[in-house]
Parts: structure tokens; sequence; C-alpha cells
């Protein structure tokens, strides 16, 4: 996942991917993952621009400055 987002939590990462870098995010971690053992899901929380940050929702410590509406993955 690195290059490719930010950190939120163990395994969790925040992704601000236009569509040729989803792209290449999938192509990559399907050629990385055990397909028989792991599993990744990807949520598109809607355009970097909408209201992505609605959606999301902390509870207790959290990562500092996450940039704002982005994409999790």
């Amino acid at each position: 996942m690195k290059g490719f987002g930010d950190p939120l939590h163990y395994s969790v990462f925040r992704c601000d991917l236009t569509p040729k870098g989803r792209v290449e995010l999938i192509a990559a971690l399907t050629n990385l993952i055990k397909h028989d053992e792991d599993r990744v899901m990807i949520i598109d929380l809607g355009p970097a621009d909408g209201t992505a940050e609605d959606r999301i929702e902390f509870l207790g410590v959290h990562s500092p400055e996450v940039r704002p509406n982005a994409i999790i993955v």
C-alpha cells in the first residue's frame, strides 16, 4: 500500500486515487496477495471533493492529520 495511500490503522489505508490509480492499485495487489488466504476490501467513498469525510466516524484515538475527502482502501 506504500505509495498509494496513508495508513490510518493496521492494514487500513486511506487513498485518494484517480481511476488509473485504482486500476494500478488493484493490479499491484492482485499480484501480491495469496488469493486462497487473503482478502482485500476496497470501499469507494465517492469523489475526493464530495462528502467522504461525512461517511467516516472514529471512536477513541485515531490518526492525526488525515487528508480530507480521500478514499479509504
